[in-house]
């Protein structure tokens, strides 16, 4: 199997670094659309911060606070249409893993027609969009990075991956202070999200040194910064470090793969809108555990990179040291500890199943191959 890495994503990383984005706007254009989510995230001091600056550069600002949670197609072609009504030549995402997901669909539509949902899957939007930047107010989708974007719609209203080269970031600026709001809850949330890509995209198929490497040390940063940063979110140095756990996390899966644990967390969203980094979060350790026996090599990398002590033991009971280290961690943050403390009926294991099951990309990029009834059991086991 021939092995790729892809990086094209120009990164300014840092404390303080939002006004950097001076430096590059008047080489992209002269009117933004700025995307972000709409309440909370509109009011952010980084939106206002951010219009002041490319004010100052003389760049025009069209302001498009309307991203939901899970953004729908209809919200895409809103902002588009707003985009041309107002003659904006590039597009600026600033917030959580929606309204970044939304930027770039907005973008790449501006310049490509057709309908979004033809989109879906990978290799489908034929021309590269306008220009785009990312601002992430979060830290664990690591979307500023990667060439996917998540929209909800189609037949069934189900979550859609569009995978493609041309909805890469051509600047992605991750500024650790963006983040300081975050509660503790969605602290916890965005942070195992960004374990889970670590994890998965570890032992995917498709996952080699490059990627791996990537992989570890953003494990290693999770667990050294995540629960610090939710008892205290102003703590620089566990902000800073959860950041740059996610770009990494964000760089290493866009190039392996992910896994089950998104398969099904996709369906989740889809079905009871299960926010994704809860469903993640719930999903890992099993998802883990039914993929052990066949990477016991790298769930024990994993497990040092975790802070276990594996000298002297087995190859499989190294490997089960990184699913109770993950669940180790869970025990210690403000987050549901089974799919049932979410409302999510035990009666719709199939029907989720079912629809995880039809995610082929993610589905076949998971180390261990599988039949419908894994993902029940998995599923079931997330409910105990």
């Amino acid at each position: 199997m021939a092995l790729t890495f892809r990086f094209p994503v120009q990164v300014v990383f840092g404390e303080g670094s939002l006004p950097e984005v001076r430096h590059f706007v008047k080489s992209f254009g002269k009117h933004a659309l700025l995307v972000t989510g709409g309440g909370p995230t509109s009011r952010l001091p980084a939106v206002q911060a951010l219009q002041d600056l490319l004010a100052a550069e003389g760049t025009a600002v069209t302001f498009f606070p309307e991203v939901e949670s899970d953004p729908g197609v209809e919200t895409v072609e809103r902002g588009v249409a707003v985009a041309r009504e107002n003659g904006c030549d590039f597009v600026i995402g600033l917030g959580g893993g929606s309204p970044m997901d939304a930027a770039k669909v907005i973008a790449a539509r501006l310049n490509n027609d057709g309908n979004i949902t033809s989109w879906e899957g990978q290799g489908r939007i034929p021309r590269r969009g306008k220009p785009l930047i990312c601002i992430p107010t979060t830290a664990g989708t690591g979307s500023e990075v990667t060439w996917v974007a998540v929209i909800t719609g189609g037949k069934r209203r189900q979550k859609m991956s569009l995978v493609s080269q041309y909805l890469y970031p051509l600047l992605a600026l991750v500024d650790p202070e963006l983040t300081y709001s975050m509660s503790p809850e969605l602290t916890a949330a965005t942070g195992m999200d960004a374990l889970t890509h670590a994890v998965e995209s570890c032992v995917a198929k498709r996952s080699w040194e490059p990627t791996r490497a990537l992989s570890l040390q953003a494990v290693r940063l999770i667990f050294t910064h995540l629960e610090r940063a939710c008892q205290d979110g102003s703590e620089h140095e566990a902000r800073s470090g959860m950041s740059l756990a996610s770009l990494l996390a964000g760089m290493a899966f866009t190039t392996s793969g992910l896994g089950l644990a998104h398969a099904l967390a996709h369906a989740l969203g889809s079905h009871f809108g299960v926010p994704h980094g809860k469903a993640n979060a719930l999903l890992l350790p099993h998802v883990m555990r039914f993929n052990l026996d066949c990477c016991p090599g790298l769930y024990r990398e994993l497990a040092m990179a975790m802070g276990m002590d594996v000298s002297g033991l087995s190859a499989p009971r190294a490997a089960e040291k990184a699913v109770e280290a993950v669940e180790g961690l869970l025990a210690l943050l403000p987050l549901p500890k089974n799919l049932s403390e979410l409302g999510v009926p035990a009666s719709s294991v199939e029907a989720l199943s079912a629809e995880a099951f039809l995610n082929t990309r993610l589905r076949s990029s998971n180390p261990k191959d599988t039949v419908l009834e894994d993902l029940v059991q998995v599923l079931r086991e997330a409910f105990a």
